[in-house]
């Protein structure tokens, strides 16, 4: 029933921002994974954003606190995947999978509007 409908234009965007968002994410996963490889700076590179992560809650900022959550995890992460390989490996493919889903409802949102 709602193909019959115009979209909220809201939604769309929203739907648009949170694909590309998290395709990006994802991707960006994979290039983390392969540098987590890499043993002395997996464990620099993760603690790094842990630290980082950690300093941004001081932050007042709505958007600091989202992005040192991000940052925390994935060093969290990355830490993670030094006992239970394969993990960021997985996340990343999760990320990009939602990131595709929130596209494909973005691009028909688009074509309800038009």
């Amino acid at each position: 029933m709602s193909d019959y409908h115009p979209a909220d234009p809201q939604v769309v965007r929203a739907n648009g921002v949170r694909g590309v968002l998290s395709a990006g994410a994802g991707v960006g996963l994979v290039l983390f994974n392969m540098l987590t490889k890499i043993p002395v700076i997996g464990y620099i590179l993760s603690g790094g954003l842990v630290v980082i992560g950690v300093m941004g809650f001081l932050g007042k900022d709505k958007t600091d606190k989202a992005t040192s959550s991000i940052l925390m995890g994935a060093g969290i992460l990355g830490l993670a995947s030094m006992v239970v390989p394969g993990l960021i490996g997985l996340a990343a493919l999760a990320l990009i999978g939602y990131g595709g889903y929130n596209l494909f409802k973005f691009v028909k949102g688009v074509k309800t509007r038009a």
